[in-house]
């Protein structure tokens, strides 16, 4: 598994966290948010397809940090800052390296 796939993982991980929260506060735009964030990420793991990945940090995330980051959504902002921002810094220092599975790590 490549690095930039166990973030994948990781992000699912943390993300079930979040849509739960999400869940049990009864916010239906919330929810909807983390399952349009979440929906792509299981197709990129193991994906070779550069563009894939690009598109999901330029376009997928961009848009939730849009939505999270606007007025009255302070939990939101807080999680995304604590869990999805640190995953995503990880991916943009990775760039385009390495897509094909040639950084395959023990794990």
């Amino acid at each position: 598994m490549t690095t930039r796939d166990q973030l994948y993982c990781q992000m699912l991980t943390l993300g079930f966290v979040v849509l739960r929260q999400a869940v049990e506060s009864g916010d239906s735009e919330w929810v909807e948010q983390e399952m349009e964030l979440l929906h792509n990420v299981p197709s990129l793991i193991d994906e070779s397809n550069i563009e894939r990945h690009k598109y999901f940090l330029e376009k997928e995330k961009q848009r939730y940090e849009e939505w999270a980051l606007s007025p009255g959504r302070d939990t939101q902002k807080s999680l995304m800052l604590t869990y999805y921002t640190p995953l995503w810094k990880q991916m943009e220092a990775l760039g385009e390296e390495k897509v094909s599975g040639e950084d395959k790590v023990l794990g």
